[in-house]
């Protein structure tokens, strides 16, 4: 097992191409983090053991596409934060069918 200073001196390269003026030294670091913000934001609402995404095998590519657009239409439209888990909205709607059928029948996306 690594110990804490072996993790500390571990170094990443990374090579990144910008349209910044050079001279804007303090706005690259922030668009670099900016780039991966919907990444990171939406990272914990994709369990994949929630949607079970990988043990789906569809043979045809229109049934794989409708299944992640409809994953990603729920994702805009279900109210939740960080402190609440995904599971825990599923098992409220699961309880609760007319929340649901509520919730996709008059509900703006999430900003």
């Amino acid at each position: 097992m690594k110990n804490a200073q072996e993790t500390q001196d571990k170094s990443h390269v990374r090579h990144f191409l910008t349209s910044l003026n050079p001279s804007e030294t303090k706005r690259i670091p922030a668009a670099v983090r900016g780039h991966w913000s919907v990444e990171n934001l939406n990272h914990y609402k994709r369990d994949t053991c929630l949607w079970r995404e990988d043990d789906h095998r569809h043979r045809r590519i229109n049934i794989a596409q409708n299944l992640a657009l409809t994953r990603n239409a729920l994702l805009a439209l279900i109210p939740f934060d960080q402190d609440v888990p995904l599971s825990a909205c599923f098992e409220v709607y699961q309880r609760h069918p007319a929340k649901a059928i509520h919730l996709i029948l008059h509900s703006a996306p999430v900003q």
